[in-house]
């Protein structure tokens, strides 16, 4: 592996892919408020969530990213690594920085992905920006089972958003239902919840549906599958 430190050289580089990313997002402001649109139909405003809410929203956007770019997907993957540092999702993040969001590690990941390094090169990265996120999420010290039941009816609407017909037709909703999962599961293993481990279990069975992660295949299962495996946990909560 190559080593990670960095000379003046790369950190030069990343300061200006930075600045750059805010600018570049700047200048394309028409006026619309983007930061409080939410794509689709989805029953929330940014607005109206609470911390607890939005950091396991931010963690299952990221979960779909790092898994994606674990995969070699880096084009699939790079979106999704936005939301801790696009100007787009600054609403998302309210308050975070405060709380010891850790900017300078997700510009190095978006900086690996944009110079097509793999995974295995920059895993430590990886694993400091995941990190991150959960000590984010251990300080709001939110409820998990509404975290778990938030972050449930979102990869439902998602799953069902990305799917017509049997036939994956919104890459990105597809495979951010599989970042909430993930989140999901994450948060039940690190709660002290009396039924922990059959919440984790069950979250297991409802991240098998995704055949391949969150890479995309020819043959999803199908939305009444995700559906009544999400019934199934719910009932646990």
């Amino acid at each position: 592996m190559r080593g990670l430190s960095m000379n003046h050289y790369t950190i030069r580089k990343i300061f200006i892919f930075f600045i750059s990313s805010i600018f570049l997002v700047s200048c394309s402001d028409d006026g619309t408020d983007t930061d409080n649109q939410i794509p689709h139909d989805f029953n929330y405003d940014m607005n109206d969530l609470d911390q607890s809410l939005r950091i396991v929203l931010m963690m299952g956007h990221v979960a779909a990213g790092m898994e994606l770019y674990r995969q070699g997907e880096l084009a699939m993957a790079a979106p999704h690594l936005l939301h801790p540092i696009s100007e787009t999702h600054k609403k998302e993040r309210e308050g975070f920085q405060e709380m010891g969001l850790d900017v300078v590690s997700f510009v190095l990941v978006s900086t690996a992905l944009e110079a097509k390094r793999p995974a295995s090169e920059v895993e430590p990265f990886l694993k400091k920006a995941e990190e991150n996120l959960s000590s984010i999420a251990s300080k709001i010290d939110g409820n998990p089972i509404n975290q778990i039941m938030f972050l449930l009816e979102q990869l439902e609407d998602e799953y069902k958003i990305g799917l017509t017909d049997g036939v994956i037709t919104d890459i990105g909703e597809y495979q951010d239902a599989y970042g909430f999962a993930v989140t999901a599961k994450l948060i039940a293993a690190n709660s002290s919840l009396s039924n922990a481990d059959m919440l984790v279990q069950s979250l297991n069975d409802l991240l098998s549906l995704w055949p391949e992660g969150p890479k995309p295949t020819a043959n999803p299962s199908s939305i009444s599958l995700i559906s009544s495996q999400v019934s199934e946990i719910k009932r646990l909560l």
